[in-house]
């Protein structure tokens, strides 16, 4: 906008802004509060491009509104359009549920097999978050932390 301030009109700066809701309104058909504050300028000049199915992303957007698990439901548009989890802020496990993995588990990383003390753990998904599975003790491992790091940088 700064930029801008001194062009003798807008005209430039307003057809930009109205292709960006143009492109929002066509690939998100159904307004939510969570829609406000987002960054679209920046989603539009990265994704303008591609073809989405918006009916298709609306139904995974309403799962993914009802998913407790999901601590950042404004993230929600970023991660369909990005398939980027960091965008969610997935619910972590509990110290609670940790440490009854810990304890069932009896120190031992599942991948390895070693020993090592909690603190020298981390908590994992059995069954993948992004393959439904739950941030519940069910669903918690406890993996030594050079293991989880690997696992998660597949």
């Amino acid at each position: 906008m700064s930029k801008n301030q001194h062009e003798p009109n807008a005209t430039e700066l307003w057809l930009y802004f109205q292709s960006v809701i143009n492109w929002v309104k066509a690939n998100f058909t159904k307004y939510r509060r969570e829609m406000k504050g987002i960054k679209w300028g920046i989603l539009y000049n990265e994704f303008k491009d591609e073809k989405y199915d918006a009916k298709k992303l609306e139904e995974q957007i309403a799962t993914l509104m009802e998913d407790e698990d999901v601590g950042n439901k404004k993230g929600i548009y970023s991660y369909v359009l990005t398939g980027k989890e960091k965008h969610l802020n997935i619910r972590a496990f509990s110290d609670k549920q940790k440490r009854e993995a810990y304890e069932r588990q009896k120190g031992i990383c599942v991948d390895c097999n070693k020993h090592f003390e909690l603190n020298e753990m981390e908590a994992d998904h059995i069954d993948p978050w992004h393959s439904g599975g739950k941030t519940d003790a069910e669903n918690c491992q406890m993996l030594c932390r050079e293991d989880n790091r690997r696992k998660g940088g597949k």
